[in-house]
């Protein structure tokens, strides 16, 4: 039986969230109370420092959980590594406005609860502020669970505990969420700043589903056409600098989870999410990634600049306004993200072969592509979408066939391609990418010869290993 997922999501002020009042702030006889009037009133409660702080986070964890959950450890080590006068200006200018943002709840969300991305019901609209407000009770950790299966937390939990394992990474996650608190306050660039809420803008998080049927795909798109031109660049670390970010009329592929979000470590998708806490709320309104789906996000302004993978992520600016000042703010409006997600074959045996190429891989990651480089809407195409490898490191996939079949993608939306490659073990593949690429142009491949050849690769072929060769030679005989 397939779960069936809720229309909604309840959100802390909904009636029907009700937990047993275990610290007795409301000193009610009732056993059950609704979990919003215990939250207000822990939020009613002065705070002045970080372990006022962690005591509130500690007591709302244990309220809605029934137990603890994490230790706040590594919180608690960020904040006090703040320095005295940061840390006073947090509690006395920050903390004061991120309450009176949480406790808008019920106004800015009528209804109690967030619509639910899906098919039917494919896009939510949010003002800047109901984003404001759901990114701070992801702070709280004040949120439900999702009401479906996945492996994405709703809040900013995962980011607490003292056994993280990149803390490199989280503490420029915290940074970036501290920083965007900052803004919400006005205080990131003196006390006359005005606040980010200022510059209003609508936040758009769209579903897009491709409906097509797979076995369909090379018959009703335009295969004929010849492949575009593709910029390969290399950038000796990876980082989330704006230039790569495909503002202000491009986008921007993020090489997702098909649980969408944020995490513990340095993937892609990790960076790109922690750095821009505006586009956080995904988690709570985005349903596990269908093999024909990808989701749009758009005007999510991004906070600080991370750079590098894994354990030596970090923080590449320890200030919005010197990481991210060369941005008009109104830029960001118009700053699209697109999350697609590769399929996983980590679980494959390497040894039988390439799985890029089982039945059905190939044209699943064509399609999965060009869903998202055709997503613009308004008979518009992005004048450039920034992109990479995708689904090449922990998914296990081929580089040469992912690059391959995005290009191919792009070509069919009709979208010029930036390719980015960056560390030193990219350097070799970005050199052979240019050469390939030169030659396919001067060549003038079309897109349908390519597909069908690599269609004819078997995942056992003596080929499979080293398809830019493969279709150079294939190509002329065919």
């Amino acid at each position: 039986m397939s779960f069936q997922i809720p229309a909604r999501y309840p959100l802390p002020c909904s009636p029907s969230l009700v937990c047993q009042d275990r610290f007795d702030l409301l000193e009610a006889d009732e056993w059950d109370v609704p979990f919003w009037s215990i939250l207000k009133k822990a939020l009613s409660l002065k705070i002045t420092d970080s372990h006022g702080l962690i005591n509130l986070l500690q007591t709302i964890d244990v309220t809605l959980r029934g137990c603890a959950t994490t230790d706040h450890g590594f919180l608690q080590t960020f904040l006090r590594g703040m320095g005295e006068a940061a840390e006073g200006q947090f509690f006395n200018r920050v903390w004061p406005v991120l309450v009176e943002i949480a406790l808008e709840m019920p106004s800015l969300f009528p209804e109690s609860s967030l619509p639910i991305l899906s098919e039917q019901h494919d896009q939510v609209t949010l003002s800047r502020r109901q984003v404001a407000c759901l990114v701070v009770h992801q702070f709280l950790c004040s949120l439900p669970s999702q009401p479906w299966p996945t492996d994405s937390s709703p809040d900013f939990r995962i980011w607490y505990s003292t056994d993280i394992r990149h803390p490199k990474a989280v503490a420029a996650y915290i940074s970036s969420v501290f920083t965007y608190f900052g803004r919400l306050a006005g205080s990131s660039h003196g006390s006359d700043s005005p606040s980010l809420l200022s510059a209003e803008w609508p936040i758009i998080f769209r579903l897009r589903t491709l409906g097509v049927h797979k076995s369909a795909l090379p018959h009703t798109l335009p295969m004929g056409c010849m492949l575009r031109p593709m910029t390969v660049t290399y950038e000796p670390i990876i980082s989330t600098k704006p230039s790569l970010l495909g503002i202000p009329d491009g986008a921007c592929i993020v090489s997702a989870n098909k649980n969408v979000g944020f995490g513990q470590s340095a993937t892609q998708e990790e960076m790109h999410v922690g750095s821009t806490p505006e586009s956080c709320p995904i988690v709570l309104l985005t349903p596990t990634l269908q093999d024909t789906q990808i989701l749009v996000v758009q005007g999510a302004e991004a906070m600080t600049v991370v750079e590098g993978y894994g354990r030596e992520a970090r923080l590449l600016e320890t200030s919005y306004k010197d990481s991210l000042h060369g941005v008009h703010p109104h830029t960001w409006q118009r700053r699209v993200m697109l999350f697609m997600d590769a399929l996983e074959f980590d679980m494959y045996d390497s040894s039988e072969g390439v799985p890029d190429l089982l039945p059905g891989h190939t044209d699943r990651e064509l399609l999965k592509a060009y869903n998202a480089f055709s997503s613009q809407q308004g008979g518009h195409t992005y004048s450039r979408i920034v992109t990479g490898l995708w689904g090449c490191g922990a998914f296990g996939g081929n580089r040469e066939i992912k690059t391959i079949l995005q290009w191919c993608a792009a070509s069919l939306a009709g979208v010029r391609l930036e390719f980015i490659c960056s560390g030193d073990a990219q350097r070799e593949f970005a050199d052979c990418l240019r050469v390939f690429t030169q030659m396919a142009l001067a060549n003038k491949w079309q897109v349908g010869r390519v597909h069908d050849l690599l269609l004819n690769l078997k995942p056992d072929d003596v080929n499979a290993r080293g398809v830019f060769s493969y279709l150079e030679l294939s190509y002329v005989q065919s």
